[in-house]
């Protein structure tokens, strides 16, 4: 007897919870909420939309990637400094930089740059205790890199200033 009161209960409670599955289960409109202000969007909205768009020229802005690659010489910390960038593929690059200080620091380099800004970031890719990273601008006529470096043992910042041979 009280297991077939148990067996009511339970198919009971198993019955609620498939109805409550299955009423949060409705079909969506074909509106759908803008998601910014909350309006309606419609078919006829979208395509009022894109024919005003097709109406108007569209100006097409091409970024072009630098030419990294070769040599580029300069200061870094008032020392003579050498950087040869020796491949580039897009936006990013590797060579090598020597910088003279008494013993030279000869170190490799990976590093990429943002073609619609121009900023260039660098690494020192060989462990050693003068390892940072570099971060500067390329002049708008792609001659000039300067920035500054930062030591990652101690934060030490260090100006640089190269152009391009």
């Amino acid at each position: 007897m009280i297991q077939l009161k148990l067996n009511k209960r339970l198919i009971a409670a198993m019955t609620i919870f498939a109805v409550i599955t299955f009423i949060g289960c409705e079909k969506k409109t074909e509106q759908q909420q803008d998601g910014v202000n909350g309006e309606s969007i419609s078919p006829d909205t979208i395509s009022a939309v894109s024919e005003s768009m097709d109406n108007e020229s569209v100006v097409e802005e091409k970024i072009t990637i630098p030419d990294l690659k070769g040599t580029w010489a300069g200061t870094f910390d008032k020392r003579a400094t050498t950087l040869k960038i020796t491949e580039q593929t897009d936006s990013s690059f590797s060579g090598k930089i020597s910088i003279n200080y008494r013993e030279v620091i000869n170190q490799k380099i990976k590093g990429a740059i943002s073609p619609s800004t121009g900023k260039i970031s660098m690494k020192d890719q060989l462990h050693s205790r003068y390892q940072g990273k570099y971060n500067g601008k390329l002049s708008e006529d792609g001659k000039k890199f300067s920035g500054t470096f930062t030591m990652d043992l101690d934060g030490k910042k260090f100006t640089f200033n190269l152009n391009k041979k």
